[in-house]
This record gives structure tokens, C-alpha cells and sequence, in this order.
């Protein structure tokens, strides 16, 4: 058994996987598994990072700058939702990525799991993360069923530019929370 068994959408999201070098943003497992150690199980070199330390992550604030060097895979799987301020954490994922790095992401719709996290990017945002900071976006679309339906993006590293984070009116904040 693997994290993926029962969350298809989410590999599909991953694959094909590229290169051998992955950072993650958050410990995400599902049941036993963390991702990390499935990752290192088929051979990948795999980093997380997390404020709290758990699941092997390294114990790192994601608004701080992060000096890890470039990886060839970069995953969001429902982190950024929880950062503050936005911009860093952004920042960390691009500036961690050499061209031909893959760019994973998922984050709730807005209006979708209003007691999960405070950020939702609508997906105008990754849009103009892609255009602005030089990525091509190979797909975004929306899975899961209400109420936790996520945005799924996955888009590669085309050049090299200097990191811009787009309008933060892009991204939802849940003042409920």
C-alpha cells in the first residue's frame, strides 16, 4: 500500500514524476505512510519541511528564507493554505526550483474547507504565478466533492526569473477562522 491508494487525483498530479530530487512542503501522510518515505522508497531523495518537525520533515518556518538549494520536484500539498505572511512561503517553492523543476500544488477552492486554513487562492492566482515567475503551466483543475474541493496545479520551471509574487487579492482570506 502506498499514500496515493485512495487519492488518485493527487498522483496524478505528481506524474510523471521527474528527476530524483523532491522538497515538500509540509509532512503529508495518508495512514502510515508519509510521503516522504514513499518518495525515498522508489529511490527519490526527498526533503520535507514543516514548522512542527514531524514525519522527518526538517522544523523550518516557511516565511523565512530557506537556503536548501534547487530541486527537481517542489510539492504544495495543502501547506500554504496555513502560512502567513503568503508572499515567503511562495517565494521558498520558486526559488527552490532550476528550469525543468515541476511545481505541484494543492490548495481549497474558495468557499470549500472554511475550517481547514485561512488562504485560497482562486485560479487567476496561479495564472499569473506561472506567467510572472516563468513557469508553463501543464494543468489546474478542481477534484474532490463538497465540501473539500482542492485546486490542483502542476507546471514546470521554464526560466529563470527573479521571484513575483502576484496580487494578493488573487488569494482569499478566511477572516472566519
Amino acid at each position: 500500500m502506498n499514500p496515493f491508494h485512495n487519492r488518485g487525483a493527487e498522483w496524478e498530479l505528481y506524474t510523471p514524476l521527474v528527476g530524483k530530487t523532491m522538497l515538500e512542503l509540509g509532512n503529508k501522510r495518508n495512514g502510515e505512510w508519509t510521503y516522504k518515505r514513499y518518495f525515498e522508497s522508489l529511490g527519490h531523495q526527498h526533503m520535507s519541511v514543516d514548522i512542527n518537525g514531524l514525519d522527518g520533515a526538517l522544523p523550518l518556518d516557511l516565511t523565512k528564507p530557506l537556503t536548501l538549494g534547487t530541486f527537481d520536484m517542489i510539492s504544495n500539498i495543502g501547506t500554504s493554505e496555513h502560512v502567513t505572511p503568503q508572499a515567503p512561503c511562495w517565494r521558498n517553492m520558486l526559488e527552490a526550483m532550476h528550469i525543468g523543476s515541476v511545481l505541484v500544488s494543492t490548495t481549497p477552492k474558495c468557499g470549500h474547507w472554511q475550517w481547514h486554513g485561512e488562504w485560497y487562492p482562486y485560479p487567476r492566482f496561479y495564472h499569473e504565478l506561472c506567467a510572472l515567475n516563468g513557469l508553463a503551466m501543464e494543468r489546474l483543475y478542481i477534484s474532490g466533492e463538497t465540501p473539500r474541493q482542492m485546486w490542483f496545479c502542476r507546471a514546470v520551471r521554464a526560466t529563470d526569473k527573479p521571484f513575483v509574487m502576484p496580487d494578493e487579492k488573487l488569494i482569499y482570506f478566511n477572516r472566519r477562522r
